[in-house]
């Protein structure tokens, strides 16, 4: 049997289909919850958590935030490859210099070796910056986060839900192939 064009396209593209998604998610890392909301005052600090899982990943990971003007430390996370569910506590110090308002932004985790990043997670984050420190902390994923079970779930969901363009494409194109060589079968 002789593969035409069509064929060998068809074969290309679906094994492209198959093969980005893993090259896309292979950051080495995931970090959980999805989302937080917390609390600073003008005056003090908060710490809040937040969940690292290694997928055989050895190296630095160095925090930072996008569009939130608090100082935080740790600022370097070292992980090994058997962390799962590893609990970082993160401490936001307020900022007398900036207003009291509610900061939306990202909290950056890029995975380093040397001089390179090889991969990164970013979670979105609000910041109440205010001069009263009542409910200093609380979550506010969507997706529910659970660490005692083993797994960061809502970073599973989330990149599935991330990712459905991708796997509803891989499903029409099995589709269409499938179609292709029934087709062809009965003729």
């Amino acid at each position: 049997m002789k593969m035409n064009k069509e064929w060998m396209f068809l074969i290309i593209l679906t094994v492209y289909v198959c093969i980005s998604p893993c090259i896309a998610s292979a950051t080495g890392f995931a970090v959980g919850p999805p989302s937080i909301n917390f609390t600073v005052p003008v005056d003090g600090e908060n710490t809040v958590v937040v969940y690292v899982t290694s997928h055989d990943y050895n190296g630095e990971v160095v925090v930072g935030t996008e569009n939130i003007p608090f100082r935080f430390s740790p600022e370097v996370i070292q992980l090994s490859n058997t962390d799962e569910n590893r609990r970082i506590e993160l401490t936001f110090y307020g900022n007398k210099s900036v207003k009291e308002e509610t900061y939306s932004g990202k909290l950056t985790f890029l995975g380093s070796t040397e001089k390179n990043i090889v991969g990164g997670v970013k979670i979105k984050v609000a910041v109440n910056h205010t001069s009263h420190a009542s409910n200093l902390y609380h979550s506010t994923a969507s997706i529910p986060f659970d660490a005692d079970t083993g797994g960061i779930q809502g970073s599973i969901v989330g990149s599935l839900q991330a990712n459905s363009t991708i796997i509803w494409t891989l499903i029409v194109m099995v589709s269409l192939i499938l179609g292709i060589v029934i087709g062809r079968r009965k003729t």
